[in-house]
């Protein structure tokens, strides 16, 4: 079962849950709530795991204000659309918060990589999505001068998410890739005709 964006949802309720704080109940706490059994009862179903070379497994990932999430759909031939296979989020963890929007991104993607090889191995190629077009510059290896992240991190993260994933094709998000990175005077014809040579 799968409830997205789950522990933005539940987070008024761990505050008033906390040891060192006291209990109580007010209004952001009874929405919570609220939003949580309605959210129950519509969850999505996961579906089963499937392997082979017509498989594909598309990993979406997204930075928001109070965390990350990420989800894990497959692609199998013959069906007209994904199953899930998996969702997750979390809120910041210490310093993170004060990352950048890039590098929020790309944390994501990174976590994203990290839950989905529990899924489906790390043996299997995913495709990643994310939501804002981080990845043309990361697999370039042009990593921004200005990050709050160490260079270590930074390291660690792009040597995963560049072993076991690549960018996706013209869809969404993957098309805001493309637009951004859309060489001035082009037209999508001269694009084209330059990618089939």
């Amino acid at each position: 079962m799968h409830i997205p964006e789950y522990s933005q949802i539940v987070s008024p309720l761990y505050l008033v849950t906390r040891k060192k704080n006291d209990f109580h109940w007010g209004p952001e706490q009874q929405q919570a709530f609220a939003q949580i059994k309605q959210e129950i009862a519509h969850a999505v179903a996961l579906g089963p795991v499937r392997t082979g070379p017509d498989v594909k497994n598309v990993l979406y990932s997204a930075a928001g204000n109070n965390g990350l999430s990420w989800s894990l759909w497959q692609k199998v031939p013959g069906e007209t659309r994904g199953r899930p296979l998996g969702f997750w989020s979390r809120s910041y963890r210490g310093s993170e918060a004060n990352y950048t929007p890039t590098e929020k991104e790309i944390l994501a993607a990174y976590e994203g990589v990290q839950a989905a090889s529990e899924v489906v191995g790390t043996e299997t190629q995913l495709l990643l999505a994310p939501r804002l077009p981080v990845l043309g510059w990361m697999f370039k290896a042009e990593v921004p001068s200005t990050h709050h992240a160490t260079d270590a991190t930074w390291s660690k993260w792009i040597a995963l998410i560049t072993q076991r994933t690549h960018m996706g094709k013209l869809n969404r998000p993957g098309i805001l890739e493309i637009i951004t990175n859309w060489p001035e005077g082009e037209t999508l014809a001269s694009q084209m005709k330059n990618k089939s040579k």
